[in-house]
């Protein structure tokens, strides 16, 4: 056997060694990165329709109008917006499989229980999905932790007015 043969193989030999340990290290860093993608960044990328599964055991499908912390606001097929929280779903088909930027500052800020001021605050009328059955009206008060909703005509008090807690609020549809 020449020595040059013998120093060539030992050569192809650390190459192919170098080889593999660059492509373990690229597939854990892809690993730890994908560890670090929220549900939410992937739904933002969306360009199509998601088809929703619902703890209740319905299907919402919609196109993803934006997210914040723990909601995603989705217009369904027939052009109504649907503020679904994120703790509500149990399953989304469609989701592809890369990611948007994570939201900045301002927009990781803007909360369940903002969205749901804002829709009150704009005196629309909205059915809210829970477990136990929808409920019509329009959203009154909201504390840290529920939601009065209100009759459809604004008015009410007492018995009138539902309070539901976020923990059972599964989606507050846009009332046609």
């Amino acid at each position: 056997m020449r020595w040059d043969d013998l120093f060539d193989d030992l050569e192809g030999q650390a190459e192919q060694a170098q080889r593999e340990d660059l492509a373990a290290e690229v597939a854990d860093r892809t690993r730890r990165e994908q560890a670090t993608v929220a549900l939410a960044d992937r739904v933002r990328a969306a360009t199509g329709e998601l088809v929703w599964s619902v703890r209740d055991g319905s299907t919402l499908t919609g196109r993803v109008l934006g997210t914040g912390p723990g909601w995603f606001l989705l217009r369904a097929p027939a052009g109504l917006q649907v503020l679904l929280a994120a703790d509500a779903v149990v399953g989304v088909r469609g989701v592809p499989s890369w990611s948007a930027p994570p939201p900045g500052p301002v927009a990781a800020r803007r909360t369940f229980l903002m969205a749901l001021r804002a829709l009150g605050a704009a005196g629309v009328r909205v059915r809210v999905q829970t477990a136990g059955g929808v409920h019509t009206g329009r959203v009154g008060r909201v504390g840290a932790d529920h939601v009065d909703l209100l009759p459809a005509d604004g008015a009410g008090q007492g018995a009138d007015v539902l309070t539901v807690p976020f923990s059972a609020v599964l989606a507050v549809h846009e009332a046609p």
